[in-house]
């Protein structure tokens, strides 16, 4: 385990402690530990995707412009 500090806004406190007392969560640490461990690695993800990218001999840009405005990444 490794202990780490963050900073929510008092809202997202709040639902965490929500969910303490509900006993849908053992802790606060529980919870934002479980809800990382359900979001996908988007590091790993976009490795993956790049290293297909580069197989396939890249992507024209038209091709990523799209992507990355229908992703919201612009």
């Amino acid at each position: 385990m490794k202990r780490l500090t963050i900073s929510v806004s008092d809202e997202i406190a709040e639902k965490a402690r929500r969910a303490v007392e509900s006993g849908n969560a053992e802790s606060v640490s529980a919870y934002f530990g479980e809800l990382a461990e359900r979001e996908p690695d988007w590091v790993a993800a976009r490795e993956a995707v790049d290293e297909m990218i580069v197989d396939i001999g890249g992507i024209p840009d038209e091709a990523r412009a799209w992507a990355r405005q229908t992703l919201g990444m612009l």
